[in-house]
């Protein structure tokens, strides 16, 4: 799945659509529940809109509220140098 949402300025062809950084093997279920949230800290202790899992399907350190999506730990860093390219492309 594309790390960066298609609904953000990706294109549809070219390196937008097909760049290998920002391409991730994805469960469809959880992709859909990420929908096109942003990433960002999301504590169901601060915050009660949280919740935790962010799907039956995810890992136990996801989350997810209304606003913002936080993936598991283990692919945190890639994402985030995945949307530093993407910004800055």
């Amino acid at each position: 799945e594309h790390v960066w949402p298609k609904s953000y300025g990706v294109g549809y062809y070219g390196p937008d659509f097909s760049d290998l950084h920002c391409l991730r093997p994805a469960d469809w279920n959880v992709n859909s529940a990420r929908s096109a949230l942003f990433f960002d800290a999301c504590d169901p202790a601060v915050d009660s809109r949280c919740k935790s899992p962010a799907h039956a399907e995810a890992a136990a350190d996801t989350a997810k509220n209304s606003d913002s999506f936080l993936p598991p730990a283990s692919v945190r860093g890639d994402i985030a140098r995945c949307m530093f390219y993407m910004a800055l492309r």
